[in-house]
């Protein structure tokens, strides 16, 4: 892959992914379920219950939407500070905080989701304790930046 500053249009293996952007693929079974409870997260379900979090010894109430934007506001930082991450969306699906994001072209995705999960995770923890729910990051789509 060319980790160049040159424009990825021109690198040789550009042709594998234009090849594969002309094959028609599926949604991917449950991404539309996750993007709608992303957006009732942020609005707030009227409802759901807030999760009781254990944080030094004493209990601590955290709405779903609370939980949702501190989420998304964690991920918007560690994006920038990491680069060639843009946040999609974040739910809370089953007790766990699913974050879909897009990546620019060029970026390992592997690696940059293990470590945008990594610190949402441990800035989360900061905050809400060692009961904060786990972190899922789903890369969803390449972008040419």
């Amino acid at each position: 892959m060319n980790t160049s500053t040159s424009d990825p249009r021109e690198d040789p293996q550009w042709e594998l992914v234009r090849a594969a952007a002309k094959r028609p693929v599926p949604t991917p079974a449950g991404l539309v379920s996750r993007v709608f409870r992303s957006v009732q997260g942020v609005r707030g379900r009227l409802l759901s219950s807030p999760l009781e979090l254990e944080v030094d010894g004493d209990r601590l109430s955290v709405t779903e939407r609370t939980l949702v934007l501190l989420t998304r506001r964690l991920t918007q930082e560690e994006g920038q500070e990491l680069g060639g991450i843009h946040l999609s969306a974040v739910a809370l699906d089953q007790d766990e905080l699913q974050v879909l994001v897009t990546i620019d072209y060029g970026v390992s995705a592997v690696d940059t989701a293990e470590t945008l999960r990594t610190n949402v995770s441990r800035e989360l923890i900061k905050q809400l304790g060692t009961s904060a729910p786990p972190v899922n990051v789903h890369v969803i789509d390449v972008r040419q930046s």
